[in-house]
């Protein structure tokens, strides 16, 4: 019998990777041998197929090899990237009821885990900070901790995200881009993505931590059950820059 889901930080796990290939059981097993700890996977948007996205079965596949699983939302196609208050409220509620049946949800008396926001391509800028705001808004009620990637033309500015980041559990996670070319939060990022590669045979993104155990996720590792609470972790120097 396989042991009960707890909830893991992302710390010294391990490498962290998101795809957005689906993993197999045996794959899951042959990235955790590679020295994966984590994996990052994606979940869908309101009308848009989740064939390809995290699913039960995956989930349970990823968490039986001790991998600790968060899940981030797609970004919306270029065409589609018009964003608004309206639209981060429908997008957070739609990931919300699809998180309940895949069972990405925290365990109870445990901290909460992470949701991730995917902030690239805005068509509109202006609608960048409603549209996170909004989405946070709705994550943060429903019991997660909110994390938002800020890629190319997220739209969100320095000061919006030190906004978001004061609604509560925020976190902040750079792509693979200059941090010169990104907003700079005052808290600093928790994860930086690196280029694309492989893991196992798998399509990645490999990811460096660079606020160990701020970001938490789902997995079969009890590594938060003795944890007094987030470290004080000073971020590299040139996370912010």
């Amino acid at each position: 019998m396989s042991a009960p889901l707890s909830v893991g930080i992302l710390a010294s796990l391990g490498l962290v990777v998101d795809t957005d290939t689906k993993v197999s059981a045996s794959e899951a097993k042959a990235m955790r041998a590679a020295g994966a700890g984590a994996v990052i996977r994606y979940g869908p948007l309101p009308g848009n197929s989740a064939a390809q996205d995290l699913d039960a079965v995956e989930l349970a596949g990823l968490t039986n090899e001790d991998l600790v699983v968060v899940v981030v939302q797609h970004t919306r196609e270029e065409e589609d990237n018009e964003l608004s208050a309206s639209t981060g409220a429908g997008d957070a509620q739609h990931l919300l009821t699809w998180c309940q049946l895949v069972g990405y949800v925290t365990p109870g008396g445990q901290p909460p885990v992470t949701l991730g926001l995917d902030m690239e391509g805005v068509k509109n800028p202006s609608g960048a900070f409603p549209h996170a705001q909004a989405w946070i808004s709705k994550v943060l009620a429903a019991g997660y901790r909110a994390m938002v990637y800020v890629g190319f033309a997220s739209g969100l500015t320095s000061a919006e995200c030190d906004a978001l980041a004061a609604m509560g559990d925020v976190r902040f996670w750079c792509d693979a881009g200059p941090y010169k070319l990104r907003p700079a939060p005052s808290l600093g990022f928790a994860l930086k993505q690196d280029p694309p590669s492989t893991l196992a045979g798998v399509g990645v993104d490999k990811n460096d931590v660079l606020q160990p155990g701020v970001v938490w996720g789902l997995g079969r590792m009890d590594v938060a059950a003795n944890d007094d609470g987030d470290p004080v972790i000073e971020v590299l120097p040139d996370a912010v820059g």
